[in-house]
């Protein structure tokens, strides 16, 4: 079995991935975890800084001075990380699960045909209802969030007022991507609620009768 889950960032991409894991044995390609392995390229943590978040303070806002500019080199290293992980998956035998970045969507037309190509796609959809919370989580504790062109204020808008139509407007783009991109479309938030476990979550990936 070989499985990608995407989806935004605090969906439960790493919680399923890591429970396959653990329960199944399943090899996991942690693309943040690795891009974290990077992480002196870009910027260096401060004391008791966990990385992504200073992966965030290092990407700053979309309005921030040179952001296209390290916004251009955070997807050149996750382009890296993502064909690194997919060159191994597509070496090793046994059961794998790609674990995304929220950002997968904007890498270039070659990963993504190669993980079409190599994997069963899974989309761990954000319900509405969650997103004005994603949406506060963002502004409490900063991640690196790739905005492509969905960041634009209009005419006389401050950039601090125009973030929450904005990042509804990345959530609508992202959807629309991810959609395109999956063979399985899944309810993030019900998947935690009802916590199906591991052969239940397969199950819904379609592959509850493969073996494991």
């Amino acid at each position: 079995m070989r499985l990608c889950l995407v989806g935004m960032s605090g969906i439960g991409k790493s919680f399923w991935a890591k429970r396959l894991a653990e329960a199944r044995g399943f090899q996991r390609h942690d693309c943040d975890g690795e891009i974290g392995e990077h992480l002196a390229e870009l910027v260096t943590p401060a004391a008791g800084e966990e990385p992504v978040h200073a992966l965030g303070r290092w990407m700053g806002m979309p309005w921030s001075d040179g952001y296209a500019a390290r916004e251009a080199r955070y997807l050149e290293l996750e382009d890296r990380v993502t064909h690194a992980a997919l060159d191994h998956l597509a070496r090793e035998p046994g059961d794998h699960v790609l674990d995304t970045t929220g950002s997968v969507v904007y890498l270039g037309a070659a990963p993504l045909g190669r993980i079409k190509e190599l994997c069963r796609i899974v989309y761990l959809r954000t319900p509405e209802a969650m997103r004005d919370a994603m949406l506060r989580r963002y502004l409490e504790e900063p991640k690196p969030v790739v905005w492509g062109a969905s960041f634009q204020p209009r005419a006389g808008e401050r950039p601090e007022a125009a973030l929450p139509r904005c990042y509804a407007e990345l959530l609508a783009f992202r959807d629309e991507r991810y959609r395109l991109l999956a063979d399985v479309v899944l309810d993030g938030a019900a998947l935690e609620a009802e916590d199906p476990g591991v052969d239940g979550f397969l199950a819904r990936c379609g592959l509850g009768d493969a073996p494991g």
